[in-house]
């Protein structure tokens, strides 16, 4: 199976999303990262033609997924996150989102998706991944404390 990881990459949250990665991958899960992406001498070309190589290749792996799996941070989640789900969404992938915190969630982000969880650590992740590998969506409620828009 193949999981799209998306989420907040910077510097701040880098190590939770590695640890998601490696996470996924302890079950066999193919899982592409797109903070992992290496482009070829990227440092050889203009940044609007290095940023279209990475937006494609961002581009392909969610048409190739068959599940995104978005890390959330709340309501101020990543444009990047935000616009990768809303692309699976229009391409019907199945989608879970892992809120890490107790935070307002955008009424986007919880309604574009199969299922959502508000989890406090990323070692809950193992329960996500059981559902996602026998696709027992239709098993649990979607529930959040507080959706905004």
């Amino acid at each position: 199976m193949k999981i799209y990881l998306a989420g907040p990459c910077d510097s701040e949250n880098r190590s939770l999303m590695v640890a998601a990665a490696k996470l996924l991958r302890k079950y066999k899960l193919e899982v592409y990262c797109p903070f992992e992406l290496k482009i070829e001498n990227a440092w050889d070309y203009p940044q609007e033609e290095w940023a279209q190589k990475v937006f494609e290749a961002d581009v392909k792996a969610i048409n190739e997924c068959d599940c995104m799996l978005y890390i959330s941070r709340g309501r101020m989640s990543s444009a990047g996150s935000n616009w990768e789900q809303g692309y699976a969404y229009a391409l019907k992938k199945r989608i879970v989102v892992l809120q890490i915190e107790d935070a307002p969630t955008s009424l986007m982000t919880f309604c574009g998706c199969d299922l959502f969880f508000n989890i406090d650590d990323i070692n809950e992740l193992p329960l996500v991944i059981k559902i996602i590998e026998d696709n027992d969506y239709d098993n649990y409620i979607k529930s959040c404390s507080t959706i905004l828009t």
